[in-house]
């Protein structure tokens, strides 16, 4: 399993879960068989911390420390936890994927000040906008009358839009 450690992760409370959660592994002796490990980013920080569960392909998202002894029993053949699992139908998917199809129409650039307004209509504010920056899915970019935001290909890609 790998935890995302990257600065908004960790701000969120990342580096707690890992470590309670490493803690909690070897308390119950899975330590042979369960191996936990960080990792710099999956791009998915505005929903963090994440926990990704090898081979299983899940992701769970906001996890906190209450939510690990959840997340052992998962990993020791109990069930998966649907309120925790990102997937292309889960809540923040939906929201980000129908924010990104409305910041490409008519075009992936728009003036910052609209976009930013496009962006709060969909319930993003200004630091989510950063990170979305930092992590390559948007773009500033200066333009004939001011500076505009435009979605990258990453972006478009992940999102399919």
């Amino acid at each position: 399993m790998i935890v995302c450690t990257a600065s908004h992760c960790a701000q969120k409370g990342a580096n707690d879960v890992v470590g309670r959660l490493r803690l909690e592994i070897v308390r119950r002796g899975l330590d042979v068989r369960i191996l936990v490990n960080t990792c710099g980013t999956i791009d998915l920080c505005d929903i963090g911390p994440n926990v990704v569960i090898y081979p299983d392909n899940i992701i769970y998202r906001g996890v906190t420390v209450k939510d690990l002894p959840e997340i052992i029993d998962n990993l020791t053949g109990g069930p998966t936890i649907d309120r925790l699992v990102l997937d292309r139908d889960a809540p923040d998917e939906v929201t980000r994927r129908a924010f990104y199809a409305a910041a490409v129409e008519p075009d992936p650039a728009r003036p910052t000040g609209e976009f930013v307004a496009l962006a709060a209509l969909h319930g993003f504010d200004e630091p989510w906008i950063a990170e979305q920056q930092r992590r390559g899915f948007v773009a500033r970019k200066p333009a004939a009358n001011g500076e505009s935001i435009h979605v990258t290909k990453k972006a478009r890609g992940r999102y399919s839009v």
